[in-house]
């Protein structure tokens, strides 16, 4: 009887061990390659915390500060589409959030060139007139 028991047994986990060396492969193949790694920044690249904070300045108005980016809009696939600009208020109140598209800001990096400038061809009516974005 003992024997039978073991066969049943042994018989009972192999299709027990299959299911789960078959699960632990499946498991494998959906995470795709392996991870890479940096050292350092690659050329041509910045940090997220190089635009959030800063002002974003008016070209149509002489440079004039005109807002704070507050927030980067990002798909799936790492580009930035906006930026959330804060505009308005005073001293945090009343302020109100538009989003910018990406494409319509300009770059540059300052006489050091160690911080970037950031504009847009918009004034600040212009953008306490648009309309508020809103977060999902």
């Amino acid at each position: 009887m003992k024997m039978i028991k073991s066969a049943v047994l042994g018989t009972l986990m192999v299709p027990a061990f299959m299911f789960a060396a078959g699960s632990a492969s499946a498991q494998e193949s959906t995470v795709g390659m392996e991870a890479t790694y940096l050292t350092n920044q690659p050329a041509n690249t910045f940090y997220a915390d190089s635009l959030t904070g800063n002002n974003v300045k008016s070209s149509v108005e002489d440079d004039e500060n005109i807002g704070t980016i507050n927030d980067l809009i990002i798909d799936e696939d790492g580009q930035i589409n906006a930026v959330i600009v804060g505009v308005g208020g005073f001293l945090g109140m009343g302020e109100k959030d538009v989003a910018i598209e990406w494409d319509s800001l300009e770059l540059t990096k300052d006489e050091d060139g160690d911080d970037y400038v950031i504009r847009v061809n918009a004034s600040q009516d212009a953008l306490e007139e648009a309309d508020e974005y809103e977060r999902n």
